[in-house]
């Protein structure tokens, strides 16, 4: 079977089992009766991120670290587009201005963990046999501002035991969506090894690097399930929810590393890797910083036809893609 069809299959079931994980996620997140924000950035960020994580731990398996990188990158700059062009798509309001201050939390863990990766691939070394100082600092990071997160969570709004008993989802529903996450987690365990196959063959038939196909092809590829989630939260105005998950999403992408370092076995993953990809993970940071600054930003209303710093973000991704891509060949 050619590498492009076997691509486009593989990338079809894990985008349609992503979506499954997303959409059941959600439901079991919701009997959970925690705050929007806290739910996104954490449980349905780690559900929606699943995806990135069996594909890269099969491209280590197969002696693709770098696409696994790279997709870990790309998926972080693919994250922030999504932001981007959701709160162009929104008329009348500005998404980032509406959410909680509480999100520039996870978004500085978020830009501290990619700083920390850039770090690990330009730097190298290990702290443990096997394991590098990077990966392992990050998984300390991230525990951390999980427990700050939870912390430091909004209190949810009053509401009486009938009306929390009647927003939670009932025995049936939630039994389904126990049974079809774990069904689509299955999926996605058997096509990611494909999916990572395949994506390295293109990369060598378009003459491209490993690192820079993971930045664009599978970024984008395991990216799918963020789309939903944001579309979907969006849609209903829980802007908490789909700004939390996308930058939850970045913070697990980079949690990530750890048991890819674990997987490979022989020192710091990131030190094996292409120094191009450096430009990956500064693009992600220059981005998340980007989406900050629009949330600080308490203007509720647009001010122009299209809003000045998701436009600027969608030109920074597409600057970040070029760069890394004149870098990486």
């Amino acid at each position: 079977m050619p590498a492009w069809l076997t691509f486009v299959l593989s990338a079809a079931f894990v985008i349609a089992a992503g979506m499954r994980l997303a959409r059941d996620g959600d439901t079991i997140a919701g009997g959970t009766g925690l705050g929007g924000m806290w739910v996104g950035a954490i449980l349905v960020a780690a559900v929606t991120s699943l995806p990135e994580l069996a594909t890269d731990v099969s491209a280590v398996r197969q002696g693709d670290p770098g696409l696994a990188i790279g997709d870990l990158f790309g998926s972080s700059m693919a994250n922030m587009l999504i932001l981007a062009i959701a709160d162009l798509m929104v008329r009348d309001t500005r998404v980032l201005s509406r959410v909680a201050l509480n999100q520039a939390a996870v978004g500085v863990i978020a830009i501290g963990l990619t700083t920390i990766a850039a770090l690990g691939v330009l730097a190298g070394g290990d702290v443990l046999p096997g394991i590098g100082w990077a990966p392992l600092t990050i998984a300390v990071g991230y525990v951390m501002g999980v427990r700050l997160l939870h912390a430091n969570r909004p209190a949810p709004p009053f509401r009486t035991e009938a009306a929390i008993a009647d927003a939670r989802p009932g025995r049936v529903a939630l039994r389904r969506a126990v049974i079809g996450f774990a069904a689509a987690g299955l999926v996605i365990l058997v096509a990611a090894p494909l999916l990572a196959s395949s994506a390295a063959a293109l990369s060598d038939q378009l003459g491209i690097s490993r690192g820079f196909a993971g930045l664009l092809l599978l970024a984008l590829t395991t990216s799918m399930p963020e789309v939903v989630v944001t579309i979907s939260a969006v849609r209903a105005g829980t802007y908490d929810l789909a700004v939390g998950n996308l930058l939850g999403s970045n913070c697990f992408n980079m949690a990530v590393l750890l048991p890819l370092d674990v997987v490979q076995g022989h020192g710091s993953i990131l030190a094996v890797v292409d120094r191009g990809l450096v430009v990956g993970a500064l693009a992600a940071v220059v981005l998340m910083s980007l989406a900050l600054l629009d949330v600080f930003d308490r203007a509720e209303r647009r001010r122009w036809p299209f809003e000045f710093g998701p436009a600027l973000m969608v030109v920074a991704y597409a600057v970040g893609l070029y760069l890394a891509q004149r870098l990486g060949g």
